[in-house]
């Protein structure tokens, strides 16, 4: 079993998680992928809005991950890498939902024409007991779950996965500006619904807030 520096930074040490990996070592995946899986689960609990599902596209995500990792060559952050594998899982379950014709499919992926503007489209996941309660991080998600999925995926990988603009884009197919625009977007309907919900609870006023944009 290879012994990794414990002078190495998160990086480097991630580097060598790697090159063991790739040299068969089975315990050096489980320790690369442990940080990864509530971000991995919680893109799929956002997006297929079912935890069943969403544990089941984690399965399949770490499977995948590990049957790719002997290719992977760095040309982005393993996280890029693996999140886009956990984006692309969530779609092809979506997918094969919509041949059963168990729930409708939106593609989130690639460009469209005419974007427009983003809006809580479905709000049927209450927000009443997370603003009751003061939970900031639950009302958020209760937010993020209404928008339609092109803008909950981008907003995800933004706030909840730390990823640039440009890592973004990889992983969705689409630039730069377009990630802008949905974020922007996404969080102009957000700050909305939650002017709304202020109305009603005053506390909902409280529990969102900007955060200065760095690419």
């Amino acid at each position: 079993m290879p012994v990794f520096s414990h002078e190495a930074g998160p990086a480097q040490k991630e580097r060598e998680q790697i090159k063991a990996c790739q040299a068969g070592d089975v315990n050096a995946f489980a320790d690369l992928i442990v940080p990864y899986q509530q971000q991995v689960y919680h893109i799929g609990l956002q997006m297929l809005h079912d935890p069943e599902d969403a544990a089941d596209m984690l399965q399949e995500t770490m499977l995948k991950a590990y049957r790719g990792l002997p290719s992977f060559r760095g040309d982005a952050r393993f996280s890029t890498w693996l999140y886009r594998i956990a984006v692309n899982c969530c779609r092809d379950l979506l997918r094969k939902a919509y041949k059963q014709k168990e729930r409708p499919f939106c593609d989130f992926l690639g460009e469209e024409d005419g974007e427009g503007e983003a809006a809580i489209a479905d709000y049927s996941f209450a927000p009443e007991q997370a603003v009751l309660e003061g939970e900031s991080h639950a009302y958020l998600c209760r937010l993020i779950e209404g928008l339609s999925p092109k803008y909950r995926l981008t907003v995800l990988l933004r706030e909840f996965c730390g990823l640039s603009y440009e890592e973004i884009g990889r992983i969705t197919n689409v630039s730069q500006g377009t990630v802008k625009s949905r974020i922007s977007r996404a969080r102009a309907a957000m700050s909305r619904q939650a002017l709304q919900d202020a109305e009603q609870f005053p506390q909902a006023s409280r529990l969102t807030g900007q955060r200065r944009e760095q690419a």
